[in-house]
């Protein structure tokens, strides 16, 4: 998710604010069954559509009041990428339809835009999403209208995979520089997207996804720990990002078995848990030289953390740790759904899509349940 740039709520914990979904004591004993119950519960905030706007967009976020965040291109592709990979009744799958009928309407009169509040600029990662949620549905579904959406968006990407993060909207007032603006790391998470349109006949994916995976060593920044740079001229590092450089590459290893890629996920992986917090969260930010920026854990990277560790059968310390933030990171809805919100700690918290996904993934994950393949990850 490319918008961990916004703010949106205070830092830190109100006074007397409790943590919403701080877990019960009681399932301390049995963690596996607590996360499975757990996963479970985000997959039915998510298949539920209380994100979902009536158009069949999906909103990022759903305040506690019942409001939600403009229609999002990018996350609306997550979602199918998550629907397509779940047992759906009825109702569901009317809503995983909508939600692919919204973005191939878009994509078929020509528009590639990503953000509602940024209409000038086409930011290549979220069309991968996008891309990779349309093969998963189409998929799914065997509609012939949403592969073709699908590979559209792919042809597109593929036209301006070279020139940066973003096509467009760097002019005046345009954003300013940040990881998902000027950053190359989280373009590594292309590959899902490009390998998917390959194997869907889309001419050059192959060659580009090959060129991409090939570049990931040149990510390095020139001084500091970080086995990756974020943000061209920055002293930190972006945890979402990194993250996101390191699920690319293991999407990679996987679909063609590059032990090498998974490697280099792994040494990412390794050192985003070196910033661990003390409490088990993650931060947004870390120095290039290692060390977190700011006490503040954000449930979208301590899902990422949580995820990539165990798809690389790494062990870190702080896993137990990080368990317990996550399971305190969900609230549960009148309705009986858990959703993760996005800062737990902040006084107005927002229940959050990419967050839950993610989180799904991690919990079903800390519960046992095998590997997703390449293309259904989140």
């Amino acid at each position: 998710m490319t918008t961990t740039d916004q703010t949106l709520t205070p830092d830190g914990p109100a006074p007397g604010h409790p943590d919403p979904g701080a877990p019960d004591r009681r399932a301390a004993t049995d963690p596996a069954g607590r996360s499975a119950a757990l996963a479970e519960g985000v997959s039915r905030w998510l298949r539920g559509g209380q994100a979902q706007h009536p158009d069949g967009a999906y909103a990022g976020w759903h305040t506690a009041d019942g409001r939600l965040s403009t229609p999002y291109p990018e996350i609306t592709g997550y979602v199918l990428t998550f629907l397509a990979n779940e047992e759906l009744d009825e109702a569901e799958r009317a809503r995983a339809d909508a939600a692919a009928r919204w973005l191939v309407e878009r994509i078929e009169r020509g528009d590639h835009t990503c953000r509602f509040d940024r209409p000038d600029g086409v930011y290549l990662f979220d069309l991968a999403m996008i891309t990779n949620g349309l093969f998963a549905h189409g998929r799914r579904t065997a509609d012939r209208r949403t592969v073709a959406a699908a590979r559209t968006v792919a042809a597109y990407l593929l036209e301006h995979l070279g020139e940066g993060p973003m096509v467009g909207g760097a002019g005046p007032g345009g954003p300013g520089p940040t990881w998902s603006t000027e950053g190359r790391a989280h373009l590594l998470k292309l590959l899902q997207a490009l390998v998917a349109a390959d194997l869907h006949g889309v001419p050059g994916a192959a060659e580009a996804a090959e060129r991409l995976a090939a570049g990931a060593e040149e990510l390095r920044p020139p001084s500091g720990t970080a086995p990756v740079e974020t943000c061209p001229g920055s002293e930190l590092v972006s945890l979402h990002a990194a993250c996101y450089a390191a699920e690319g590459l293991w999407v990679w290893a996987e679909a063609r078995r590059d032990p090498r890629a998974r490697e280099q996920a792994a040494r990412i992986v390794e050192w985003v848990w070196q910033q661990q917090l003390p409490d088990g969260g993650f931060p947004t930010y870390a120095h290039r030289d290692g060390g977190p920026v700011g006490d503040r854990w954000q449930s979208d990277v301590l899902s990422q953390a949580i995820r990539l560790a165990l798809l690389l059968g790494l062990e870190p310390k702080g896993l137990s740790a990080a368990a317990e933030a996550l399971a305190a990171s969900t609230t549960t809805h009148p309705d009986g759904r858990s959703a993760v919100l996005y800062w737990p700690r902040a006084e107005e918290a927002h229940s959050n899509s990419w967050s839950s996904m993610f989180a799904h993934q991690a919990l079903l994950l800390l519960s046992g349940r095998p590997a997703p393949a390449w293309h259904a990850l989140v």
